[in-house]
């Protein structure tokens, strides 16, 4: 009567299927794994902002009267923006902050690329007082492509 026995409670039952079920775990984990490779080596990096540049790539400033503030008027700064695939990109707003940099009335300095990329920015002033290192800074934001705060042009006291 005793030819049904429970594999349960058996101690010696059961380990002859155990490397089989281990084998088809394996199996089915490494084809989980090649489809999902697979599938995220087909994806692509989201498009964004890869670069920016400007002409000059540094502003000196000067103390003509030696009264400790080094200061520059009529500056013209050329920023150029590109995307991931290094194309201009349109529409883009930059703003320059650092080294009290102003537009001639006294307004922070921003403005919008065009369709090659560039905006240009003139009749600017910019200071700073004691004879040291000072950065202005390019933020450029556009939707869809985020925001980069990576250029900083050096303005150096002569």
């Amino acid at each position: 009567m005793r030819a049904f026995r429970k594999l349960s409670k058996d101690k010696n039952a059961g380990i002859e299927g155990l490397p089989l079920q281990l084998m088809i775990m394996v199996v089915i984990a490494g084809v989980g794994t090649a489809i999902l490779m697979g599938w995220m080596g087909g994806l692509s990096a989201p498009n964004g902002i890869d670069a920016v540049y400007s002409n000059p790539t540094e502003l000196i400033l000067n103390d003509k009267d030696h009264d400790g503030i080094f200061t520059k008027t009529g500056i013209a700064i050329t920023v150029s923006v590109l995307d991931n695939n290094g194309d201009a990109v349109d529409g883009a707003t930059v703003v320059l902050d650092g080294a009290n940099i102003r537009t001639s009335d006294g307004r922070q300095v921003h403005g919008t690329t065009d369709a090659s990329g560039k905006v240009t920015f003139t009749g600017l002033t910019a200071s700073q007082t004691g004879k040291s290192i000072g950065f202005v800074t390019a933020t450029v934001s556009k939707s869809g492509l985020g925001t980069d705060s990576s250029l900083t042009i050096p303005v150096v006291s002569e």
